[in-house]
């Protein structure tokens, strides 16, 4: 994901910074004195010094998608922020002043705070996989953490910018609960069971998942059988009726749309197919 992420990044600084890509390059690299004097080329670098999670925007929330084998409920992916520390190095200069280089930060920086919410065009396709956007901020204040990579680096403090990317981490939790199709609940009302006796209630209940041609949750439709009983179906497309499977004979099927489609009630997911 990270690689994802920095390709991504690299593709937004050329477009909307306006840089040349054949003569400035985008890196990813610890910026230690030995590998800036090293340099050839004129370089923009994003140094990725910490990543932890982002608690403010953590969620707990199951996200459920129902299949043919039943419901599967996965856990909302957290979300993890990357810093970076970013700067310029040209190998020559213009003057004393370093105006190549102060340019060049100038327009970054433009560029990155135009892009807090990312466009979905820089979005890499394994974040859109978990709809969720990816967040940039840049902090301009001073840092004393700073200081302390510029000393380790073994580095002069030079402008710099401080960029906070906010991306989705999939922990890959899930679960999957199985469809039950028929469910008969027995009740005895008596003090006394005694070992093979009878329920004194017997409540039936049988289920059926209902789908559109997309494949796409019916929800709020009325559900009828031959004899009578009837309901609605749920936000995930699911009806329950008080009776036995195989006593159904037919189901009738009403829309929100108006359309009324009869069904087969011996299938276990029923899709409703648009009108040609």
């Amino acid at each position: 994901m990270i690689a994802d992420i920095q390709n991504a990044l690299k593709t937004l600084i050329y477009e909307e910074a306006g840089l040349p890509q054949d003569a400035l390059d985008v890196r990813f690299a610890a910026p230690t004195s030995n590998w800036v004097a090293g340099l050839t080329r004129p370089t923009l670098n994003f140094f990725l010094h910490d990543l932890h999670e982002n608690a403010g925007l953590r969620s707990m929330e199951f996200q459920r998608a129902d299949s043919v084998r039943g419901a599967k409920r996965t856990l909302a992916p957290r979300r993890v922020d990357l810093k970076y520390l970013v700067n310029v190095f040209f190998k020559s200069q213009v003057d004393e002043l370093g105006r190549d280089e102060w340019n060049v930060l100038w327009r970054v920086l433009a560029a990155l705070m135009r892009q807090e919410e990312w466009e979905a065009k820089y979005v890499p396709s394994a974040v859109k996989e978990l709809d969720l956007n990816v967040l940039g901020t840049v902090n301009t204040a001073p840092n004393q953490t700073n200081y302390s990579l510029f000393t380790s680096l073994a580095l002069s403090v030079r402008p710099h910018l401080n960029y906070t990317l906010t991306v989705p981490l999939d922990l890959n939790i899930s679960s999957l609960a199985p469809f039950v199709f028929e469910r008969r609940v027995g009740l005895r009302t008596g003090l006394e069971i005694e070992s093979g006796s009878e329920a004194d209630v017997l409540v039936i209940r049988s289920s059926w998942l209902i789908r559109d041609e997309n494949g796409q949750p019916v929800r709020d439709a009325l559900v009828r059988t031959d004899s009578g009983e009837r309901g609605f179906t749920d936000a995930s497309g699911v009806v329950h009726l008080p009776v036995e499977r195989e006593s159904v004979r037919q189901l009738d099927v009403l829309t929100l749309e108006g359309k009324v489609l009869q069904v087969d009630p011996a299938q276990s997911f029923l899709v409703l197919e648009s009108e040609r």
